[in-house]
């Protein structure tokens, strides 16, 4: 019997806040976007399945699924998240289904793949759908057998395997019982005794020169170290941020007084260009007053003028004519008259035309120009009183400077003052201040040599000695002294505890404390050797049953992939791929990765287009579940599946579904393109009155 949804009902999901919808043979939900149509599809997920991991989801909402065809003729209800699920259905009805067989039947969000890979499908769920076998992969996971196990062999008795997992347990173990069996070979040493008091005298003697020449190591290190102290304590005096802003002020002091030097000089400038503007300005009213009263000396022609009329007068007298006679003498005398006037004037004015004419020169030779006119004494005054004002302004800025280089000039020395207790003449501050930055480096350096020749005294600060011990520290010596000791010691320790040693490894061998008995000591060891033998035994035995174990399971992934490889050439894989293509024509598998081919070429899932791995997607989810449940019937949810596809597949496509929902088949898709609902309209034409629904949201 097909299993068909019957009806969905939701509230409060995202953008939907009441829906109710029957559902037939053949549906299309239909949406503008963000009208809730993947919030619709994640709550089918919720509600029908349990193996949803790989998706993620957003709000949950409240309502129901209700599916047909599962319990007999009884409606089954689901709800999201809790309760029972598809696939508790599956697995008690139909052991041999695949729990994964949701990736199969659901798409959401416009993912064309049935799994997050590359291929957009796995081999494990390729496994699951033709070979069955997933029982022995999961007896030949590394969980199970390890890696190290399935890499060894076992030939003749003999396991070869590598220093790894149980490869190093087993060497491992088998290096224990040869030392145990060294030990009790070990039984059998004698205790050889000898000569230790003179030993042991000579080892007194060298111990107390050992310790004497030890405590003079403890009090050059205490030397070495207070040294250090006092370097660090002239350093910390000569602090790194001080100095720099030592160097900082002297910088500023120096670029300073070139600034000064430089207004200086200009100012000096302007002095000069500006050096007539007083005077100037006293000259302008007398140039004023001069030139209001003065009066030009006559010219010529008033002259000429009258000669020409007495000339003129005694031309008509000659023709006597009266008239022009009386007129030109009558001109003449006028003229005359007039010039003398003029001269006349001219006399009283004569002192203030020479103080005029003084102040005219005087301008020419303060300023190199001639004095025309008054415009061009305003001009000149205007020139030099913008040279003025700039002197007055620079001068207010030269003195600002004075005071910073008197401030900073002060700051210096007393930085100074800090470092040396000394004031040095500001031409030698450079010096002063490589001379201190010397020092420092030259603490440093000594101090490195003194911690380098702490670190090779190795000493520890507890143990230094203040008081000189009266014996100068000498490291050959101390070596010498330290190795004759170690020498001597050893040879005690070896004529003394030979057999005291061997019972110290038998008892860390078992554990026990030494004072135990020796027969006692001999059976825990024996004991523990017998403990090993066993652990040994069984670590063999489960490598070499993994080595079996993992052949065996080799041997049937041979016949689970032939399995696999005759599953995707069956026509119900093959069928639906080379119609909704029309190009792909088989289907096969390079390890892990699923090609399809057509007449002329292999090509791999992931390097085909969107438009094309959506096609191959549909193909595979109708022929994967037809051939898992044969004659059952179930139903497809496809969210947008389809939207990367061109124009004519899309036909291709929807007719395919058309003709699965006429086969018993349901199917639910999900669409905001307007193109894929007429689609699915002409298509859904040919159904019967209630098979095919078009459910508009938003609407």
């Amino acid at each position: 019997m097909a299993v068909k949804i019957e009806k969905i009902t939701v509230k409060n999901l995202g953008p939907i806040q009441d829906f109710s919808g029957q559902f037939g043979s053949f549906n299309l939900v239909y949406s503008k976007n963000e009208c809730g149509k993947t919030f619709l599809t994640e709550f089918i997920i919720r509600c029908l399945f349990r193996n949803i991991k790989r998706w993620q989801f957003r709000e949950k909402g409240s309502g129901k699924v209700v599916l047909s065809g599962l319990d007999g003729s009884r409606p089954v209800e689901f709800v999201p998240d809790t309760g029972k699920k598809l696939e508790d259905f599956w697995e008690s009805s139909q052991p041999g289904m695949p729990p994964s067989l949701v990736k199969i039947l659901v798409s959401k969000g416009g993912e064309p793949s049935i799994e997050n890979t590359g291929e957009g499908i796995g081999k494990s769920l390729i496994k699951e759908i033709f070979s069955g076998i997933s029982l022995l992969d999961r007896i030949d996971d590394d969980k199970n057998i390890s890696r190290t196990i399935k890499g060894a062999e076992y030939d003749e008795g003999v396991i070869s395997i590598s220093n790894t997992g149980e490869g190093r347990a087993y060497r491992q173990a088998k290096d224990d019982i040869e030392r145990l069996d060294r030990l009790f070979a070990d039984l059998e040493a004698k205790y050889p005794g000898g000569m230790l008091d003179l030993l042991r005298n000579e080892a007194k003697i060298i111990k107390s020169q050992k310790e004497k020449l030890y405590r003079a190591k403890c009090h050059e290190a205490y030397v070495i170290s207070e040294k250090i102290k006092k370097l660090e304590s002239q350093i910390k005096e000569k602090d790194d941020e001080k100095l720099n802003s030592l160097y900082s002020d002297i910088t500023l002091y120096e670029n300073k007084t070139r600034d000064f030097e430089g207004m200086a000089r200009q100012l000096g400038e302007l002095k000069e260009k500006c050096a007539n503007y007083q005077w100037l300005k006293k000259v302008a009213p007398l140039y004023e007053k001069f030139s209001s009263g003065l009066i030009k000396k006559p010219g010529p022609a008033l002259i000429i003028i009258a000669g020409i009329c007495t000339v003129s007068a005694v031309v008509f007298a000659i023709f006597n004519l009266m008239p022009g006679i009386l007129a030109s003498l009558a001109a003449a005398v006028i003229l005359a008259s007039f010039y003398i006037y003029k001269l006349s004037k001219l006399s009283g004015t004569a002192a203030a035309n020479d103080e005029f004419n003084k102040l005219v020169s005087s301008f020419k030779e303060k300023t190199g120009r001639q004095l025309t006119d008054r415009a061009v004494l305003n001009e000149e005054i205007e020139i030099q009183q913008s040279y003025y004002e700039k002197a007055r302004l620079l001068e207010g800025q030269i003195e600002q400077l004075k005071r910073d280089l008197n401030t900073l000039e002060i700051n210096i020395s007393h930085k100074f003052y800090e470092f040396t207790n000394i004031y040095p003449d500001k031409s030698k501050w450079m010096d002063a201040y490589s001379s201190i930055k010397s020092d420092i480096r030259n603490y440093r350096f000594e101090m490195e040599s003194l911690n380098s020749a702490l670190l090779e005294l190795a000493v520890r600060q507890a143990e230094y000695i203040d008081k000189d011990p009266g014996i100068k520290f000498n490291n050959e010596e101390y070596e010498k002294a330290a190795k004759n000791l170690e020498e001597i010691s050893g040879k005690i320790f070896n004529l003394e505890t030979e057999a005291a040693a061997l019972k110290h490894s038998l008892c860390n061998e078992t554990g026990d404390d030494i004072t135990i008995e020796w027969e006692s000591l001999i059976e825990n060891l024996r004991s523990k050797r017998e403990q090993k033998q066993f652990e040994f035994d069984m670590l063999k035995a489960q490598i070499i049953a993994g080595i079996i174990v993992h052949g065996q399971i080799s041997l049937l992934r041979n016949e689970e992939d032939n399995k696999i490889a005759q599953g995707l050439k069956s026509e119900a894989v093959i069928g639906p791929l080379a119609q909704i293509t029309k190009k792909y024509k088989h289907l096969s598998l390079d390890k892990d990765n699923l090609i399809v081919s057509d007449d002329y070429k292999d090509y791999y899932i992931r390097d085909l287009s969107t438009g094309a791995r959506e096609q191959i997607m549909l193909a595979l989810r109708i022929g994967f579940s037809s051939k898992i449940l044969k004659q059952e019937r179930l139903f497809l949810i496809l969210d947008d599946s389809f939207q990367h596809s061109d124009w004519l597949r899309r036909q291709v496509l929807v007719d395919m579904l058309a003709k699965i929902a006429f086969d018993g088949w349901q199917v639910i898709y999900f669409s905001m393109d307007d193109h894929i609902k007429t689609l699915f309209d002409k298509a859904g034409a040919s159904f019967k009155k209630g098979d095919y629904v078009c459910i508009e949201l938003g609407s």
